[in-house]
């Protein structure tokens, strides 16, 4: 028993958890976003079908290129994090719910879900800077 012990103490580690969860998500934000810039023209051009006008799909694109990275570096973090979370809550809503049902889009539900939970613990302690944000640890 007292292994046991010492391995969950050993394992009880929130910060690093929450960078892994913060990272892993500004990972996946950024590398969407980096792809949709590969093909501007073939994004807008789909997002438009879905009725999402011009403007708004160079936001998205915006949001998950520059929120991914900030959520990487734990920058802005909550701003960052209710960006993207919201893009992927339209994501959901105008291409995913329509086309595949509400099970389709587990993804991009688990997406918003992570983006608002780090909107709502912050960045943590292994962010690159502590001058931007007002975390309390």
């Amino acid at each position: 028993m007292h292994h046991l012990n010492k391995f969950s103490r050993f394992c009880y580690n929130p910060s690093l958890g929450l960078l892994l969860i913060r990272v892993s998500t500004g990972l996946i934000f950024f590398h969407h976003g980096y792809m949709k810039l590969h093909n501007v023209a073939g994004t807008v051009g789909f997002m438009a079908h879905l009725g999402i006008p011009a403007p708004l799909a160079y936001a998205a694109i915006f949001v998950e290129v520059v929120g991914g990275f900030m959520l990487i570096l734990g920058v802005f973090t909550r701003p960052a994090a209710v960006a993207t979370g919201i893009v992927a809550l339209v994501a959901f809503f105008s291409a995913v719910l329509p086309n595949k049902g509400f099970l389709g889009g587990e993804f991009e539900l688990l997406l918003a879900a992570t983006s608002f939970g780090i909107a709502l613990i912050g960045s943590g302690r292994a962010r690159l800077t502590h001058t931007f944000e007002h975390d309390r640890e």
